[in-house]
């Protein structure tokens, strides 16, 4: 009686030994997808944080000559791509770039500084009708 279940387990996992495999593959390419986009995020975010770190750093460089005049803080999306691809080797496409510029300029609150010079918000208002 034993040997039968044995044999009835071990014919029902060679049956389901294809099915459970690819559901495993399926699992696993999943989570290898999942992990490649959030390592490709966490760089772009980086780079563009790199960048604009850069272009402060830059504006307080600047020698004052006159208090009445504040020299502008210039950062853009070729900014970030240039920074992405020295630090990263990451091709950003400059949608990509732009999208996590706009994002992280207003989470570090420089959107609403006058003296922003940027291209990120260019597009946005172009595809506003």
């Amino acid at each position: 009686m034993t040997s039968y279940v044995l044999l009835g387990t071990a014919l029902l996992l060679a049956l389901l030994s294809p099915w459970s495999g690819r559901r495993i593959r399926r699992h696993r390419a999943e989570q290898d997808r999942r992990t490649a986009a959030e390592h490709y995020r966490k760089q772009l975010l980086a780079a563009t944080d790199h960048a604009i770190t850069t272009a402060v750093r830059a504006q307080l460089a600047e020698p004052v000559t006159d208090l009445r005049i504040r020299p502008p803080m210039r950062v853009t999306i070729g900014d970030v791509i240039a920074r992405a691809r020295d630090d990263f080797a990451l091709e950003v496409p400059k949608g990509h770039a732009a999208e996590m510029l706009r994002h992280r300029l207003e989470f570090r609150g420089h959107a609403r500084w006058p003296d922003l010079i940027t291209d990120a918000f260019d597009d946005e208002e172009d595809q506003t009708p």
